[in-house]
């Protein structure tokens, strides 16, 4: 009879058991997040480092050129005007990375490019299409 007695109370002890299960396993989950983030906070992001495209280009203004408006200005002074492409499907970024770039004067980037036969009002560069591009920051002094 003892025996018996035993097993009506499992199946209470068994929710027991399982309830806290669920709270270590949330407790563990959440450490995992916290110690995960608190190391991604000590990383370097892409812009910092800059690296990767090759050439060190700023963004500039040319607006008052007539038919002109943002270009890279390459630090021996060359000008190069972005070829901007509509399309009608959002391209991937490896197929058009210009079209997911936040254009803003001012900008350090560094760049590749290839000749382009598009025409522009603007001659204030030669017209490029950028098929790489990476944001860069200066260092703090």
């Amino acid at each position: 009879m003892e025996i018996l007695n035993q097993f009506k109370s499992f199946p209470t002890i068994w929710h027991e058991y399982v309830s806290k299960c669920k709270i270590q396993c949330m407790k563990g989950l959440i450490a995992f997040v916290l110690l995960t983030s608190l190391f991604q906070c000590g990383r370097q992001s892409d812009t910092e480092i800059c690296k990767g495209c090759g050439t060190k280009a700023t963004v500039v203004d040319m607006t008052g050129l007539d038919g002109c408006g943002l270009m890279f200005e390459l630090e021996d002074g060359t000008r190069l005007e972005p070829e901007l492409r509509t399309y009608v499907k959002a391209p991937s970024r490896e197929e058009d990375p210009m079209y997911y770039f936040d254009f803003v004067a001012g900008k350090k980037v560094t760049i590749s490019w290839e000749e382009s036969l598009a025409l522009s009002a603007c001659m204030g560069g030669r017209i490029v299409f950028i098929t790489c591009i990476a944001e860069c920051e200066e260092p703090a002094e």
